[in-house]
């Protein structure tokens, strides 16, 4: 019985892994899309991006980290479940590299 449970849940986690990938996919293709059209503005017209352009990426890659950190960061720091975290410490990082920071 143990053995099917754990399958099934091993299931579900390669599942959760996969639409997790195909996200962060998707929003990398935006993003990709995104600096594509700045470079080709620029290299047509010599002007460089308009803010809300940039402002436009910006967000993109916030939003596309903030949402594999919150994926990633139970698996590289258990106690972030339960502890607050802030700013630079939220990284997935060894304990040393943040003792250094």
């Amino acid at each position: 019985m143990t053995e099917k449970l754990n399958t099934k849940r091993l299931g579900e986690i390669a599942e959760s892994d996969y639409l997790q990938l195909e996200e962060l996919y998707a929003g990398l293709r935006a993003l990709k899309g995104d600096v594509d059209l700045m470079h080709d503005d620029y290299v047509a017209s010599g002007k460089p991006p308009v803010f809300d352009r940039v402002e436009a990426v910006y967000l993109r890659v916030n939003e596309l980290f903030a949402g594999l950190e919150r994926y990633l960061l139970p698996a590289c720091d258990p106690d972030s479940a339960v502890a607050p975290v802030h700013g630079e410490d939220t990284l997935c990082r060894p304990q040393a590299e943040k003792d250094l920071a």
